[in-house]
């Protein structure tokens, strides 16, 4: 994550809970300033609590409960935001939210496909469950899981262009032989060197299987 100059409400989170499932979020907060990042903050507590003390709850179930938490705070502060938030459940791997699309390396094809995030923004509404649902994700060894925020997509050069996503996605195939933390620098190192300036926050974030997980 690479903040912008002013206080933003960019949210990812990587949470390993009591009975070892592992979870990754990520989401943004509509607008910029110290509200958004207030929101963030709430949205991060509720996320954690929730998976935290509910074993086996699903994605869409977590970011129901996320959005009950999220209306009424939001009504409290009399503000007028929303969050994008998608949750996903990495044990076999399973997502749920509204927020960009899924960028999915195959490493067996050695190709990207898009995945769509689905479900409605986050705060507005009283019960969002109705909105939500589960997707299942095959993710083989040596794919890579690309999760991003709009800071990343739109960021833009000095003749007005947008970075935009297949960019991103020919620069995650060009650097997929790479360990994660080299890719990711290159990934980053490749947005901030095409923005003219930077305008917002920029969030990656980078999953892929071990092949030997650790007991």
């Amino acid at each position: 994550m690479l903040p912008a100059k002013e206080v933003g409400g960019d949210y990812y989170d990587l949470i390993t809970t009591s009975d070892n499932e592992l979870w990754v979020t990520i989401g943004d907060v509509s607008g910029h300033g110290v509200e958004s990042g207030l929101i963030m903050m709430m949205t991060q507590t509720s996320v954690s609590t929730s998976v935290q003390h509910s074993p086996g709850i699903t994605p869409s179930r977590v970011l129901s409960g996320v959005n009950a938490v999220l209306k009424e705070n939001i009504a409290r502060l009399g503000a007028n935001r929303y969050v994008t938030l998608s949750a996903l459940r990495l044990r076999n791997v399973q997502v749920a939210g509204l927020h960009q699309d899924i960028i999915h390396y195959q490493a067996a094809t050695a190709t990207t496909r898009r995945v769509a995030t689905t479900g409605t923004w986050l705060g507005i509404i009283d019960d969002a469950t109705p909105y939500l649902s589960d997707l299942d994700l095959e993710i083989a060894d040596q794919d890579i899981v690309l999760l991003f925020t709009d800071g990343v997509t739109e960021a833009v050069n000095e003749e007005g262009e947008l970075y935009g996503q297949e960019r991103l996605e020919q620069s995650l195939q060009r650097g997929s032989h790479l360990d994660l933390p080299r890719l990711l620098a290159t990934l980053v190192d490749e947005v901030t060197k095409y923005q003219a300036a930077q305008a917002d926050d920029i969030t990656l974030v980078l999953v892929r299987p071990l092949a030997h997980p650790a007991p």
